[in-house]
Parts: structure tokens; sequence; C-alpha cells
């Protein structure tokens, strides 16, 4: 094997496991637009984990995230992650818990982490 086809095959394959990964954001309302909560202005990429860009250690609304079947349900709504006393779907602009995937939230301004 080449050196390029070996690089190749590496980038390919990183590519692979970030877009796979990424997409959960896609079922969170207001999934891409979560905000880093200690950095003005920052978004938190990887929601369900402590790293800002995704990856490594789960966080308390990652590890409910997926014992829930990693998909948005009125049960991970009204749960309280990090408890601060705020719902997840309060956090996340989905208070009613109704937001299903490929719909624009209930709303789209005020929301916060659900797992810091």
């Amino acid at each position: 094997m080449t050196v390029y086809s070996s690089t190749l095959s590496l980038l390919l394959g990183v590519s692979a496991l970030t877009s796979g990964f990424s997409n959960y954001r896609d079922r969170l309302p207001n999934g891409r637009a979560v905000p880093h909560p200690c950095k003005p202005n920052y978004l938190w990429h990887g929601v369900g984990h402590e790293n800002a860009l995704g990856g490594g250690v789960r966080n308390a609304f990652g590890l409910d995230f997926l014992r829930l079947g990693a998909t948005w349900s009125v049960e991970l709504c009204q749960l309280d992650s990090d408890g601060d006393g705020m719902t997840n779907g309060e956090e996340l602009g989905d208070p009613q818990c109704t937001w299903t995937p490929g719909t624009l939230p209930p709303r789209i301004s005020g929301i916060t982490h659900p797992g810091e």
C-alpha cells in the first residue's frame, strides 16, 4: 500500500466517524446551536460530551441520550440531565416536548446547554 492510499484511507475513516456522530446534533432541537456555557459566542458541538468538540467522556445529558435510544423523546425532553432546575426541553427550546427532527424548534433563542 502506498503512502498516498494509506493517507486517503485514514482520512476517509476519520471523516466517516466525524460525520456519523455529528448527525446526533440533528436529532435534538437546536442541536447545532447549543452555546458554550463558559465562552460567549462559541458553540458546544459535542452536546453529549464533556469535550466541546465531541468524543470521549459523555456528560449527564449524553448518558441519558444514549440510555434512551439516542433520539429525542418526551422522556429525554422532560429530564433535567444536568440538575440545574430546567428540563432538557426548556434548555434546548422545546419546553412542551413537541419537536420532531427536520422541523423548526418552538424556540430558537435563549438556548442553554442541557449537560453542563
